[in-house]
Formats: structure tokens, sequence, C-alpha cells
């Protein structure tokens, strides 16, 4: 099943990324793969709110980094148009043996404004809550949530035309708290008039509230493009179904040895007890 919702009529899509029979596997092991996505075409229009739901974590979040080119595909290819952020709330080029100051200084120099590098540091160290005896230490030192805050922080702190958004561990969206509130104004200040794409594995409820459309994989194969809560149903329907395939081959497996007397039925019914 696929559907792709009819263009509005009189406006003209600007394409900001396409994937073109795009493929990407991943390695699971010495001798197993797992696959991503396979032969993906996908466009991603200016202005697109889109949520990225696979029944596995990896293949939403996989997506997403070669929607941004933090990974490479296997097959296929892929062009931007537009300038296209890492995921936001994860930052794989921050080196522990650095300060914190050190590694944001790093993205400033790549990515502020001219003559913007120390305000930006300013804004960061801000944003994160960190002191200054804090932010000029190695972040090997750090706790696992202030390392979480400088991710999220600087992966905010610049503009860009394309938001892609990865796990964000630094926030709860729904809070009242006025580090919570702060954060969430600024991003969605970053995202106005802008395009998002975000991977919903581990955060499902935040992508329901910021995406206007979804994406469902299954198995690595785009399945429906619409809204994002049927996008979610489809997934977990599918999830589920997974789940009862392994269970009923599980008992399968363990029928067919008590009927060949290497187990005891009596040896089953304590393991699910002790389960």
């Amino acid at each position: 099943m696929f559907f792709m919702p009819p263009s509005s009529v009189g406006v003209d899509p600007q394409p900001v990324i396409e994937l073109r029979e795009a493929s990407k596997r991943l390695s699971a092991g010495v001798k197993e793969v797992k696959t991503a996505f396979t032969n993906l075409s996908l466009t991603v229009n200016r202005g697109d709110r889109l949520g990225l739901f696979g029944v596995n974590g990896y293949e939403s979040t996989t997506l997403l980094d070669c929607l941004c080119g933090v990974d490479q595909l296997d097959a296929g290819a892929m062009e931007q148009y537009s300038s296209v952020s890492w995921p936001v709330g994860t930052n794989q080029a921050f080196s522990s043996k650095l300060s914190g100051f050190s590694n944001a200084r790093f993205a400033a120099e790549i990515y502020s404004q001219p003559g913007c590098i120390e305000d930006d540091l300013r804004f960061i160290q801000q944003l994160a809550c960190l002191p200054d005896v804090v932010f000029h230490k190695p972040i090997s030192t750090w706790e696992g949530s202030q390392k979480n805050l400088l991710k999220l922080a600087v992966s905010l702190a610049f503009e860009f035309d394309v938001l892609a958004v990865g796990k964000i561990n630094a926030w709860d969206f729904r809070s009242v708290e006025p580090e919570s509130q702060r954060i969430r104004e600024l991003f969605e200040r970053r995202i106005e008039g802008r395009t998002m794409v975000m991977a919903a594995a581990g955060q499902n409820k935040l992508a329901l509230e910021y995406c206007d459309e979804g994406l469902a994989l299954v198995d690595g194969v785009l399945v429906y493009r619409g809204d994002p809560e049927v996008c979610l149903q489809l997934v977990k329907e599918e999830s589920q179904r997974q789940k009862n395939e392994r269970r009923d081959r599980v008992n399968a497996r363990i029928q067919r040895l008590i009927e060949q007397g290497a187990i005891e039925p009596d040896d089953v019914d304590s393991a699910d007890q002790a389960a």
C-alpha cells in the first residue's frame, strides 16, 4: 500500500531534498545485515514537516542520517538543494577530550555568520545552562544530561533551510519548566517557514505534535505517505504482527522439542512462570 497526497492546486512544489532508488543496509554482526530502506524514491519539498516512522527504530534514524548527509547511501542517488542541518540533538563530531567550549567553537567556526562566533558561543552556553567552570572542562567529565543539553544547544544555535531532527534526549517538549519552554520557543522559531524532517523513533508524541505528514517504513519499504497518526498506527500494527509471528515460531519449536522428548512440558511451564 502506498499513498501520495495530491499537491495543492496552484502550488508549485520546490524540492529541497530528493532521493532516487536509494538503498541502505546496516551491519548487525559478523555475518548479519539489516535493511534500513531499499529502492526508495522520495522528494521533500520546501515547507514540508515530515515525520519518519519505522517498525524498527533504525529504519527512520538511518534514513534521516542519509537525508542530511551524515551517512552515505549504498545505492541510488541523493540531491540537496538547500542547507540541511545534522540531526538535532546529536553530534557525532564531538570530542570527549575537548571542552564544551572547544566543541561548540568548532561548530561555530563552520556555521556562524561572519562576526557572530562569540555571540553564538554565549548563546550556546546560556541555552545549555552551563556555568563557566563546566563549559571549559572536557566533556568526558560531564554528566550525561549536560552532554545532551550541549548537543541540543549547538544543534539549535544555527539556522538551516532544512532542520533534521534526531532523537532529542535533553528536552521534554510538554514540560512547563522555564528551560523547556525556552527550548520550545527556539525550536519553533527554527522551523517557522522552513522544512523539517524528524525521525519519530523513540519520540512519537513529538513527531505527532510538529509533523503535518508522515512516512511509514515497513521492512525497508515505504508503504504509506500521509497522515502521521495513520503512519504510527501502521507501524504499531506491523510491529505487533511480527512479534506474534516470532512467538508462534518459538512455540512451534518448543512443541517439536516436546514431541521429540528433548524437553518436558513441565520445564516449559516453569520457564514461563520464571519469565
